[in-house]
């Protein structure tokens, strides 16, 4: 009993202090295997940061150098787009499209493309954005979003000068009110300025200064109107002090009054001319018309059913009018403007018709609408911008 006790004891002391070491031990593997477990994910993470850094990029910087320049759809139509070769490019739309890269610190690259396969190729994500003779339209809007409108115009009438400066636009010229009161202005002065060199003159130099009043007051006339246009035949000439102090004032307060009658005549000759050919859209009815055909002119053409030629280009649509083969050509009065600057045998008249904005063609519901509407808006405010305008528009080249 003692000895099965003993055993027993033993034994079961033996087992005792046996079971805390496993314990201990498994303790200490379950801590080890706590305090390792973190380091076993350590490389992959620490790949994942160190790559960039190894690169000597930042995550931001490696997603904005892998951008590559954007697609912007462009095609020749002056003055919003002008290709003058070897990549160089200019007009409304260009300049615009500069300030808005410069604004957002994006680069570009221009692929040519045709008018009608602009919207498709915005839409099909073929061009990032595009810029050309495409007016911000209802049925576009559905596939592509515009941006706001850089440029706001409408349709212009171009004719041809030798069709109505004839016989009767003359006498109506010559007969105008302005006509006659610039030579009632010009008469009185020459009749006084003639009379007082006569009554100066007649007694001390009678052989160019008749001493009797009909002979007299006229030749004084004619000295006054020679002096005036600066024709001077030399044969009259005052020799009295006071004749020639006379003569010496009406020499300069004649350049004066010569500029303020030229100037006069030409606003008259003007108006005559903008009152006179084409005043409304109704004189486009009975005149054979021309346009592109397919255009934003043709549409509003036909919307007040005026027939009109088709062109496909607007140089052939002003050289038909110039051969006379139509009375007046319609399009973008901008465009016009800048095709004719220099033509001396075509008009632009003043009536306008219709209202058509151009501006940036965007991917449908793009995020950076906002971010280049404003960036257009904050353009168009500029002084820079106005002196664009003007420099496009004038027709400078």
């Amino acid at each position: 009993m003692q000895s099965f006790l003993d055993y027993s004891g033993a034994r079961g002391q033996n087992a005792f202090l046996r079971l805390p070491a496993r314990a201990g031990l498994r303790m200490v593997l379950a801590f080890l295997l706590a305090c390792l477990a973190p380091l076993a994910t350590v490389p992959a993470f620490a790949q994942q940061m160190l790559e960039p850094v190894a690169a000597g990029k930042s995550g931001r910087d490696q997603t904005i150098s892998a951008q590559t320049p954007l697609k912007i759809g462009i095609t020749p139509v002056a003055p919003f787009i002008l290709n003058h070769g070897e990549g160089q490019w200019s007009g409304i739309g260009v300049d615009l499209l500069n300030h808005v890269a410069n604004a957002l610190s994006v680069e570009y690259d221009f692929v040519e493309t045709a008018p009608e396969n602009m919207v498709d190729a915005v839409a099909q994500g073929r061009l990032d954005a595009a810029v050309g003779p495409v007016p911000i339209n209802a049925r576009d809007e559905q596939r592509i979003d515009f941006s706001q409108p850089y440029y706001s115009g409408g349709a212009g009438v171009a004719v041809r000068l030798a069709d109505h400066l004839g016989p009767t636009f003359i006498f109506g010229l010559l007969t105008s009110p302005a006509f006659l009161s610039m030579l009632g202005l010009l008469t009185g002065p020459l009749f006084f300025v003639g009379a007082f060199i006569w009554l100066l003159e007649r007694r001390a130099n009678p052989e160019q200064f008749e001493p009797r009043p009909g002979r007299g007051i006229f030749s004084g006339f004619w000295w006054a109107t020679v002096t005036m246009t600066t024709v001077g035949y030399g044969d009259k000439a005052p020799v009295t002090f006071l004749g020639r102090l006379l003569a010496m004032f009406w020499m300069f307060a004649a350049l004066i009054l010569a500029a303020i009658t030229t100037a006069q005549l030409a606003a008259g000759f003007s108006a005559s001319i903008n009152t006179g050919i084409m005043n409304n859209i109704s004189d486009l009815s009975s005149a054979r018309v021309g346009t592109i055909s397919n255009s934003a002119s043709d549409k509003y053409l036909s919307a007040m059913s005026i027939h009109a030629s088709d062109y496909a280009t607007v140089s052939g649509g002003l050289e038909a009018l110039e051969k006379g083969d139509i009375d007046a050509f319609v399009y973008d009065r901008a465009v016009l403007q800048w095709m004719i600057s220099g033509n001396s045998d075509i008009y632009l008249t003043p009536l306008q018709f219709g209202q058509e904005n151009y501006g940036l063609m965007l991917p449908k519901n793009s995020p950076d609408r906002k971010t280049v509407d404003i960036a257009i808006l904050n353009t168009l405010e500029t002084q820079q911008w106005a002196i664009t305008l003007e420099r496009y528009l004038s027709g400078s080249r």
